[in-house]
């Protein structure tokens, strides 16, 4: 055996059991003496990954790929450090090369597919998934599949699918948390469904953890001031943002410190402005859920709020780990986290009725868990909205178009919200109201496949696919709100209602019509219209709402009212008093605080 290979392989053992900086020692003096030998810089380019040393890791990985083009192995590790750098363009280009190297190259395959769901074309990634898929059942690929599958709009093939998977699959907790995403859309899922699904998502990911102990350094003292952390991946252009920044622009500084733990790797102008609101900011882009944990330990959090729940890129692992010793669930998810060391959920009575209301009574008596009995966590509600809202400082002012002449109902929503059995009665809706049209925009329309798919519907419905517009992204928050111009009644999404879009067709003088549904998911907009001022617009049930959208969309003085008043009446609101808000959230953590466990 030569020299170099022993190395090699001495090098490859220490990586083996994580000793990852003596692996690094032994291979750097290698590299400077055998630059051309590319069984050392291609595994010390995966060393220096290891490091996070990503700039030197990708100049050793196309040293080797120089060296040796015609290797897929070389070729997806320098595809995989491109990406670590942020060159996902010519990264994609190199994982395409090793496609043509090897077409059913698994890596690459779910690389390409996790690329595409990022870049919001679920059609491709789903593609590839089905290449890799029409090999074997590969543990990795599947969650990316029922991923691609929602956001294609095919729920109930995705959660199909996604149970296929998990008979095969059981303690896998990324395919378990997918599962659960995917209730919050389906329109037949009941609440006893979607609760036991995220308590085996919890329970599986408990399993999972590594033992740590994190031990908190604050006092018990339960006036003082309190160290508020939260984890998001979202702290950038994203909702979340925009519901929690009224909190971290108007909290009492005296009461609260606050702290971010900011795991995006994209961090943007918004992320910007909101580390100007807080006192410490945390980039944990690059760092494993137990490096998080330390961090917050080390900064000695009392609460901490997650703000993703279970969606993409979530940290539901930090805090299985329990790193503070209150933990919250907060805005970014609208169902239980499923985990017990969460120990409350931000919701209020409208959402999530208490009980003693005649909704959670009426639940029980259908053998259904109440709100309360769903969760994991105990609930605070946050009266009379759990939300405050902050409306884009560049939206132009509410105002009808007359170049697009009604009615036309429409819907802003995410295709995954637009479900089959709610085309179907969008559809009957069309076909009582002669001459009305629809209007649908959402991002995941840039792509033909969603578009179709849409058409497909109506038409199966009776309605000549002329009369719906389907529409893509705009350029600019100010052209998107724009389009509101065109549009007379807004129609909410079941079982999963807008949350933002609900709130900027109000703001942009449009009447959202819904219903109160069985689950939180299904009574957003309820809390919304209640607290806005606009009650008149929540139906007891969808033919109600349907009657109810047919009517307002034939009554010109009435859509005239709402596009002159809705803005004012909205602004003047407690939706929109950030300072009030601010002020309640604050009070319900120092509540949370008492109520925790002493000693």
């Amino acid at each position: 055996m030569s020299v170099i290979l022993s190395k090699v392989l001495e090098a490859q053992g220490l990586l083996a059991e994580n000793k990852v900086d003596a692996a690094a020692a032994l291979l750097a003096p290698l590299a400077l003496r055998h630059p051309k030998e590319p069984n050392i810089v291609g595994l010390y380019s995966i060393v220096l990954f290891r490091q996070r040393k990503y700039p030197q890791s990708l100049h050793y990985a196309r040293q080797a790929v120089a060296l040796v083009p015609g290797d897929v192995h070389y070729v997806t590790n320098l595809a995989l450090l491109l990406m670590a750098n942020q060159k996902a363009k010519e990264a994609r280009t190199w994982y395409l090369r090793a496609l043509e190297l090897n077409p059913n190259h698994v890596e690459a395959l779910l690389s390409l597919a996790n690329e595409a769901l990022t870049e919001n074309n679920p059609r491709e990634a789903a593609a590839y998934c089905r290449r890799v898929l029409d090999q074997r059942w590969d543990p990795q690929i599947c969650p990316t599949y029922m991923a691609a599958l929602a956001g294609l709009g095919e729920i109930e093939e995705a959660i199909a699918f996604g149970n296929q998977a998990i008979e095969r699959f059981p303690s896998d907790s990324l395919l378990l948390s997918n599962r659960c995403s995917n209730y919050n859309y389906a329109w037949n899922a009941t609440p006893a469904m979607a609760a036991a699904a995220h308590r085996a998502f919890g329970e599986a990911l408990e399993r999972e953890r590594p033992d740590a102990t994190f031990v908190h350094k604050g006092s018990d003292d339960d006036e003082r001031p309190l160290r508020i952390g939260l984890v998001s991946s979202d702290l950038r252009s994203h909702s979340v943002s925009y519901f929690i920044e009224p909190f971290l622009r108007h909290h009492d500084r005296e009461r609260f410190e606050v702290y971010a733990y900011s795991t995006t790797r994209h961090e943007d102008a918004t992320s910007k402005r909101l580390r100007d609101l807080v006192k410490g900011w945390r980039a944990c882009g690059d760092l494993v859920d137990i490096e998080v944990c330390r961090l917050i330990e080390a900064d000695a959090i009392d609460i901490l709020i997650d703000l993703n729940g279970l969606t993409q890129n979530n940290s539901a692992t930090v805090f299985v780990y329990k790193p503070a010793p209150v933990q919250v669930t907060y805005c970014g998810y609208p169902n239980t986290t499923g985990l017990r060391a969460v120990d409350w959920r931000v919701v209020d009575a409208v959402t999530d009725p208490p009980p003693d209301s005649p909704e959670a009574v009426a639940a029980r008596a259908a053998g259904q868990p109440d709100f309360d009995e769903r969760c994991t966590e105990r609930l605070w509600r946050l009266d009379p909205c759990f939300l405050c809202y902050s409306p884009p400082r560049d939206a132009p002012e509410p105002k009808r178009d007359p170049a697009h002449p009604g009615p036309v109902f429409g819907s802003f929503n995410a295709n995954k919200k637009i479900v089959g059995p709610l085309l179907e009665r969008w559809a009957e809706l069309l076909r009582r109201v002669p001459g009305s049209r629809f209007v649908l925009k959402t991002f995941e329309f840039k792509d033909e496949f969603p578009r179709e798919r849409v058409r497909r519907a109506f038409e199966r419905g009776g309605v000549d696919p002329s009369r719906v517009e389907i529409m893509g992204p705009a350029a600019s928050v100010a052209e998107h709100l724009a389009v509101y111009g065109r549009v007379d009644v807004a129609m909410d999404t079941m079982p999963y209602n807008g949350t933002t879009t609900t709130c900027e067709a109000l703001w942009m003088g449009v009447p959202v019509v819904t219903v109160a549904g069985a689950t939180h998911a299904a009574r957003v907009s309820a809390s919304l219209l209640r607290t806005a001022g606009a009650p008149e617009l929540v139906a007891r049930d969808v033919d109600a709402m349907l009657d109810m959208a047919a009517t307002l969309a034939t009554s010109p003085e009435r859509l005239a009212h709402y596009r002159t008043a809705l803005r004012p009446l909205l602004a003047a609101s407690p939706l929109c008093d950030a300072k009030r808000f601010a002020a309640s959230f604050g009070e319900a953590l120092r509540g949370m605080w008492k109520a925790r466990p002493k000693g």
